[in-house]
């Protein structure tokens, strides 16, 4: 009877236990379910890109709204777009948003193709893509696209390229974009968009050459998860001195032999647009913060050099060219010959007036 009794309140007791654990495990999963919403709805991106780089993105990008970027394919006119080569770009794009969606919760959505009419007579794409630049970025004003992908379907030197923070990159291939190299290519230009830079890292898909897999390096990740909903518009970013030192700051930990600061990139090109439309002073401002970054660029240097000579800096300029020669640029003859001239035509007026070219003579 004893027994029966002991076995009785050792079953209670142990019940009792049982019951305290399922209570314990209820109330822990329903408070961890509140804690990932909480978390979500602290995650939720702002459209404001200072909010937005605050956000660090990791274990919790299913917490992040899905982006879906709209993207304009151009092609040359001569081009037939058959289903076949429609169906392979839709295969490599599918194989791209693989990749972008699972690290980035970003989806590259093709909207509509166009033909665009390229210069045949170049065959290398880095200057096929100088030249048609500015007028396919602004194929996007009047439709609905925040990207334009231009595809060049022949023989030419280069397989991609995009411009550093733009809206536009170009891919080559002659054998209708019908393999997998062709995604990492283009998943590759795209990063370019968001700022990413080449690594040497060798199964990045950003290695500076030979990229073969959609896989990102530590650096690549970080920039992309910084950047995931810039609209592509440098404007928007280019005064936001805290977005663009921590791009640097990332830069700086793992980039290529040789490559430059996406932040000197983006002011130099910026500082360009504004020599062009003769802007110089102002020009001059963006030039010397792109220094600050990056002062090793020839580009930059010698653009500095043009604004300077147009304000009659004269000194100034001649300084500014020696350094772009100095660092990699091609001598610019046009540039060159008027500078010696103005030196030249000050001597006539003012003997005392050293000419710099003539110093070494």
């Amino acid at each position: 009877m004893l027994s029966k009794l002991k076995n009785k309140v050792k079953f209670i007791i142990q019940s009792s236990h049982i019951c305290v654990l399922i209570i314990i495990s209820i109330f822990l999963n329903i408070n961890f379910s509140f804690s990932n919403e909480d978390l979500c709805s602290l995650k939720k991106p702002n459209s404001n890109i200072n909010e937005t780089a605050k956000i660090e993105l990791g274990s919790d990008i299913n917490c992040i709204e899905k982006r879906v970027i709209d993207v304009l394919i151009i092609y040359d006119e001569n081009i037939i777009l058959n289903n076949v080569l429609k169906d392979n770009i839709e295969n490599r794009f599918k194989e791209v948003n693989e990749f972008y969606t699972f690290n980035y919760k970003i989806e590259w959505k093709i909207t509509n193709y166009q033909k665009f009419k390229f210069n045949k007579s170049i065959d290398n794409l880095s200057s096929l893509f100088s030249l048609h630049k500015d007028d396919i970025s602004q194929l996007t004003n009047n439709i609905k696209a925040e990207v334009v992908l231009a595809l060049i379907e022949r023989d030419i030197k280069g397989i991609g390229i995009a411009a550093t923070f733009s809206n536009v990159a170009m891919v080559a291939d002659s054998s209708s974009f019908n393999n997998y190299i062709n995604s990492v290519v283009i998943a590759h230009e795209f990063a370019h968009l968001f700022g990413a830079w080449h690594t040497q890292r060798k199964k990045d898909f950003m290695l500076f050459s030979g990229a073969n897999n959609l896989s990102a390096s530590r650096e690549s990740n970080a920039i992309l998860k910084l950047m995931r909903d810039y609209n592509f518009d440098p404007k928007t970013i280019i005064n936001e001195d805290t977005i663009l030192n921590r791009i640097s700051r990332l830069y700086k930990r793992h980039h290529a032999k040789g490559e430059i600061d996406p932040v000197a990139r983006l002011l130099t090109d910026a500082g360009n647009s504004l020599y062009q439309e003769k802007i110089y002073n102002e020009s001059i401002k963006l030039l010397i913060k792109s220094n600050k970054y990056y002062g090793r660029w020839g580009k930059t240097r010698m653009i500095l050099s043009k604004n300077y000579y147009e304000l009659d800096m004269l000194q100034d300029s001649f300084t500014e060219y020696t350094r772009a020669i100095f660092f990699g640029s091609k001598p610019d003859k046009k540039h060159e010959n008027k500078l010696k001239k103005k030196f030249i035509d000050l001597q006539k007026n003012d003997p005392s007036i050293k000419n710099p070219f003539e110093l070494n003579n």
